[in-house]
């Protein structure tokens, strides 16, 4: 067998790669970090570390775990710049390759015994397959040396050949083979010695008949032909079945069985003589080892690709902007426009009532919320409270004594409350502008909820804006001033944390902040949706270059939140906490390449490995687009590492069917997906929101973008001539209204009560 021809396992695999593998055993005494790509050839990058292995279509069993041991013990025992020296030399590259099959073969199974038993059940199987093409051969005439001792090493020395007393000299110096040059030496010797033995066969008169000539085409008419594969094109029905227990072989008829990558094939097609010999060189090769090189071809899997990844360093420092420096950039901001324009001054004075306004008139619904909230989390308490005898008896129950056992006193126990956190990452990215006001709302109704119940909370926009300019986005393309990257991290571009509120804030530096953000939402409203839906005074003065809406670089904020919830549940005491992202689409192309030895190299796989400390994570290719896989699988890590709830809630304009597909994974027919479909449409029309599934979140909601107003009390359509009951009407849906317009905070109302 070729060395570095490896096998593979699919992603659940690879997760459980110490569980599953006997390559775990292999690398048990080895710092090493363990990779499965599109190779051919397994590779052992010494410097960091790194063991590439192939991808194989099914790996499980004896094949699997044969191969996996064997060119594990390639890569770790053989010197990759030792084939550079006889590459160009066909004949001695194929000796050399089966006498190094024999050594590392030796030496794994010696090192490790538990995979004995797999080379054994492992090699049956591919030999009733005809693996090696000898099925019709008779192994002690029809073969040379080289490939009787192929087939009597890789058999553990159980095929039932006989050697010669010449023959057993070499085996015994197959046996003794310490280290690669010894393995080169041997080839060379045996090479020179099959060349003479040939010069000899060729004086029999019945050369050309025999079957050894025809085996290796070193008849005449193919002495001097061009260097052609010794492939066996034999169609035999059961070479193409899948019918091993291994699933190791399934034959694709027509398609080209060469291994592209061997170096044992790159060699002259002229003929060359060799040693003396009148035999071509490139016909003294081993042929039940190229056989099995061409057969290996159905056990490869061609469509699956890995991308690998470990997740750069978030310099939390220089990645997140305080809500003071927020303040001091809008108030110097604001001074040096209000310093210019009149109309801007009085927009500010404006903006100060009405946000007071504002906020008053959500108070009283806020504070209903919060009646409601502490309700529920009583009767929830309640609900799991137990009862438990004391042991003292109660006199109160002492007359029933005759006829009623239970007359202990009991004592009820209700668990106490969790400590809740919240960590709320906002979008703010240029397709928000025409939702960002009522987003910005929804969002500081459950801040001052937050407030009221004393939950711990920390409120970030991310964007892509602040220290690029909006004429140059070509600048600092990889992150350099915000991460920090070793060897295998996914290179990011630059995004920031922008604090807007905290719990930690006094009252009147967060209503300062939120009313800036409550202004720059309005600010967008104005500019893009049809008509004012407040009439301020003056003129507005917008917002600081740095905090224009941007792009949407998500995955790089959720790798700073990776960093930042232990710091924040470790600050605040925290023992139930949640994650909510607020969005309105997929996040920037943030995966794809990685930190090489010469910076910035392109990686090619598909479906992504991301490793954490011992741990593997990966999707399988679970999304529709691979900037939500990538998002998906960045929420699982924090979900798994950090044991709390991810909390998605995605704001859509337009509902349209190819979107939808999306949410509705399990369905029985094209009918029971239409009615998934319709519920989903009816409760985003009726409710204002829809509960759907999506990965790497604990729970997502859809949200109507166009039904996210938030409404107060407003009985300005009760007039004098109305009865009560007409009255009482118009009161039952103001007041429904104002509590299923905050979408976010019942929501939220629910996961934590």
């Amino acid at each position: 067998m070729r060395p570095d021809r490896l096998a593979s396992m699919d992603t659940q695999t690879i997760i459980n790669l110490d569980t599953k593998s006997i390559l775990a055993k292999l690398i048990a005494t080895e710092n090493l970090q363990v990779q499965h790509n599109k190779v051919k050839t397994a590779s052992f990058d010494t410097k960091h570390r790194v063991l590439t292995l192939p991808i194989f279509k099914n790996p499980k069993g004896d094949v699997y775990d044969m191969l996996i041991a064997h060119e594990c013990a390639h890569a770790l025992h053989t010197p990759t710049d030792g084939w550079s020296k006889i590459a160009s030399d066909n004949s001695l590259r194929s000796y050399v390759n089966v006498l190094e099959d024999c050594r590392i073969d030796r030496i794994i199974q010696k090192q490790y015994p538990g995979v004995v038993k797999n080379y054994l059940n492992g090699f049956d199987i591919l030999e009733k397959q005809n693996f090696f093409g000898t099925h019709g051969k008779d192994l002690n005439t029809e073969l040379m040396l080289i490939d009787k001792i192929n087939l009597y090493y890789k058999s553990s020395k159980r095929l039932p050949i006989k050697f010669s007393s010449v023959d057993m000299n070499w085996l015994s110096k197959v046996d003794n083979l310490k280290s690669f040059d010894d393995v080169v030496d041997l080839a060379k010797s045996m090479l020179e010695w099959q060349k003479k033995e040939l010069d000899g066969l060729k004086k029999l008169p019945d050369f050309d008949t025999h079957k050894i000539a025809e085996n290796y085409d070193l008849t005449e008419d193919g002495e001097n032909s061009d260097d052609e594969s010794t492939e066996d094109t034999d169609n035999d029905t059961e070479e193409n079945k899948d019918n091993n227990k291994d699933g190791t072989a399934s034959e694709d008829n027509g398609e080209d069985k060469k291994d592209s990558g061997d170096m044992m094939k790159a060699v002259n097609s002229e003929a060359e003589e060799g040693g003396g010999s009148g035999i071509a060189p490139n016909k003294l090769v081993s042929i039940t080892n190229d056989h099995m090189e061409n057969k290996m071809g159905q056990l490869y899997d061609d469509e699956k690709s890995y991308a690998y990844y470990t997740l750069p360093k978030a310099r939390l420092s220089d990645m997140i902007v305080s809500n003071q420096k927020f303040l001091n950039d809008m108030r110097k901001h604001i001074y040096g426009q209000t310093r210019k324009y009149a109309g801007d001054l009085k927009y500010y004075n404006w903006l100060k009532n009405a946000f007071r306004q504002f906020k008053n008139d959500n108070k009283k619904t806020v504070m209903y919320l919060v009646k409601e909230f502490e309700m529920k989390k009583a009767a929830t308490a309640y609900k799991r409270a137990t009862t438990n005898k004391t042991g003292i008896i109660d006199p109160l129950k002492l007359k029933d004594y005759k006829y009623n056992d239970d007359i202990f006193k009991k004592l009820t126990i209700i668990p106490d409350a969790k400590n809740h956190g919240m960590i709320m990452l906002l979008d703010w990215s240029g397709s928000m502008c025409d939702s960002i006001k009522q987003t910005t709302e929804q969002l500081m109704n459950l801040v001052w909820f937050c407030q009221k119940v004393h939950i711990p909370f920390e409120v970030y926009f991310f964007t892509s804006e602040i220290g690029t300019s909006a004429w140059d986005k070509s600048k600092n393309k990889t992150g350099e001033e915000v991460f920090d990257y070793k060897y295998g991290d996914a290179m990011m571009e630059k995004a920031h944390l922008v604090c807007i509120a905290h719990n930690k804030m006094k009252k009147t530096k967060l209503d300062e902040s939120l009313m800036y953000v409550w202004s720059m939402a309005i600010n967008y409203n104005d500019r893009y949706s049809h008509g004012r839906n407040y009439e301020y005074e003056g003129d507005n003065f917008g917002m600081p270059t740095e905090y224009y809406l941007g792009s949407t670089p998500l995955n790089q904020a959720l790798i700073a939140v990776n960093q930042m919830i232990p710091i924040f549940k470790n600050k605040n005491k925290i023992e139930k906490m949640s994650l909510i992202t607020l969005t309105d689409g997929g996040a920037n192309w943030s995966f794809g390449y990685t930190m090489g030895d010469n910076g910035r190299e392109k990686d090619q796989g598909n479906i992504p490995v991301i490793k954490v400390g011992k741990k593997r994570y990966s999707t399988n290719g679970q999304s529709y687009f691979r900037s939500c896989e990538y998002t998906g699988l960045l929420l699982d890590i924090i979900r798994t590492e950090h044991n709390i709830s991810t909390v998605g809630f995605y704001v859509t304009k337009k509902v349209r069917t190819w979107e939808l597909d999306r949410y509705i994974k399990d369905y029985k027919d094209y009918k029971d997906k239409e009615l998934k479909q319709l519920k989903i449409r009816s409760s985003l029309s009726k409710n204002r929101y829809a509960s759907v599934s999506h990965y790497g979140y604990s729970k997502y909601f859809l949200l109507n973008g166009k039904k996210m107003n938030i409404e107060n009390t407003n009985l300005d359509s009760i007039k004098d001539t109305m009865k009560a009951r007409g009255i009482a009407k118009v009161f039952k849906k103001s007041m429904k209204g104002r509590i299923t317009s905050r979408i976010l905070l019942n929501q939220f109302i629910e996961e934590v009560a």
